[in-house]
C-alpha cells in the first residue's frame, strides 16, 4: 500500500506541475473536471473509435492462413513492408515469412493479455504477451484492406525497477545530443505527415534529454506506452518520471539517446510509423518501432506519439563485446 501511495502521489505531482507550467485554468469545465483530470482531457484523451471490424476480420483470416501454413493466403495479408522482429533483433521480411511461414506460426501461438487499441481506424495497435515475450503488432489499413505490418517481440525483464525507484544520476551532464535531437542523418520526410511526426519526436527527444515534463507530455497521446528490453512505462508515468528527474537533478540530468543510424517512416493517412536503426558507430545495437497519430480533433490538432517499443540487436551487442575482449 505504501508503494501506491508513493506512486500516486509522484504521478498527481507531476501532472498538476504540469497543468501549472502549461498555464492552464483552474476553473472547472462544463463537465466538472479541472487540475489534473483537466489536464489529460486537454492534452491526452480523445474519443478513442471501437476496434475496426474490418482489422478483426483479417486477423482471423490471417492466424488461421498462418496455423494452415497456407502461403497464398496468408499473401495478402502481409503488407510489402512487413517486418517482423525478433526478441533479439533479427529480422524477418515479408518474402521470408512466406519462404517458410513455420517459424512465425510457431511464435504466433497461445497470445495471453492482449491489448487492442484503434488509432483513427487507420492502425490498430496490439500488445500482449506470448512465449515468455512480450509483443507489439501493428495492423494498417492499406488502400482500404487490413495488413500486418509489424511484428515485434520484446524479452521479459529479469528483475523490473521499483515504481518509487529514482531516475538516475546523469552519466555525463555535460554531453551534447546532436543525433537524435537536431539531426537524423539523411533522413528526408517523404511527406507533411512525416515531417511533423519527425519534428515532433524530435522536441521530444529534447525534452527527455534535457528532462521537460509538461513538454515530453504535451507531444503524447494518452494511449502512448514505452516498452524496452527492461521496463513498460505508459504515458503519465514517463511524464512523472521526467518531471522527477528535472527536480532531483537539474535540467542536465536526461540522455542524449542513442544515435539514429537508420530511419523510414510510413505514413497512413492519419497514422506515421516510424522504424529506426539506432547505436554509437556504425553497427546498430537497438530496433525501434514507433506509432504517432493525429487525432484532427479541435482538442488534439497536433501529432503525438503513440507507442515506441524496441529490443536489441543481440548480433550486433557481442560483435562490439568480442572486439573489445
Amino acid at each position: 500500500m505504501k508503494r501506491f501511495a508513493a506512486v500516486v502521489s509522484l504521478t498527481v505531482a507531476s501532472i498538476a506541475l504540469v497543468s501549472c507550467i502549461q498555464k492552464r485554468p483552474v476553473s472547472a469545465d462544463d463537465n466538472g473536471y479541472s487540475g489534473f483530470e483537466k489536464w489529460v482531457l486537454d492534452y491526452g484523451v480523445s474519443k478513442s473509435g471501437a476496434v475496426n471490424q474490418g482489422f478483426i476480420s483479417a486477423k482471423r483470416e490471417f492466424d488461421a492462413a498462418l496455423e494452415k501454413r497456407d502461403k497464398k493466403a496468408l499473401a495478402p495479408l502481409l503488407n510489402e513492408n512487413f517486418q517482423w522482429v525478433t526478441s533479439d533483433g533479427e529480422q524477418h521480411s515479408k518474402a521470408q515469412v512466406l519462404e517458410n511461414p513455420e517459424p512465425l506460426a510457431n511464435n504466433n501461438l497461445d497470445p495471453l493479455d492482449v491489448r487492442t487499441t484503434d488509432f483513427t481506424g487507420d492502425v490498430e495497435r496490439q500488445i500482449g504477451i506470448h512465449r515468455a515475450e512480450r509483443f507489439v503488432h501493428l495492423w494498417a489499413k492499406n488502400h482500404g484492406t487490413w495488413q500486418a505490418f509489424a511484428y515485434l517481440d520484446i524479452p521479459l525483464p529479469k528483475e523490473r525497477k521499483l515504481d518509487v525507484d529514482p531516475p538516475a544520476l546523469p552519466k555525463d551532464a555535460e554531453a551534447d545530443c546532436v543525433n537524435p535531437c537536431k539531426t537524423v542523418g539523411d533522413f528526408k520526410p517523404a511527406d507533411d505527415a512525416q515531417k511533423e511526426a519527425l519534428r515532433v519526436w524530435m522536441e521530444l527527444k529534447n525534452s527527455e534529454w534535457r528532462p521537460n515534463g509538461p513538454v515530453w507530455g504535451s507531444h503524447s497521446d494518452v494511449y502512448h506506452e514505452t516498452i524496452t528490453y527492461d521496463m513498460d512505462m505508459p504515458m503519465l508515468q514517463h511524464v512523472a518520471w521526467l518531471s522527477y528527474s528535472r527536480k532531483l537533478y537539474g535540467e542536465k540530468s536526461g540522455s542524449p539517446g542513442e544515435p539514429v543510424i537508420q530511419m523510414k517512416m510510413f505514413t497512413f493517412n492519419n497514422v506515421v510509423i516510424q522504424e529506426d536503426l539506432q547505436g554509437h558507430g556504425t553497427k546498430p545495437v537497438t530496433w525501434i518501432m514507433r506509432v504517432f497519430v493525429n487525432r484532427g480533433d479541435d482538442t488534439h490538432p497536433d501529432w503525438k506519439i503513440c507507442l515506441s517499443a524496441q529490443t536489441r540487436i543481440k548480433k550486433s551487442i557481442d560483435a562490439q563485446k568480442a572486439s573489445k575482449e
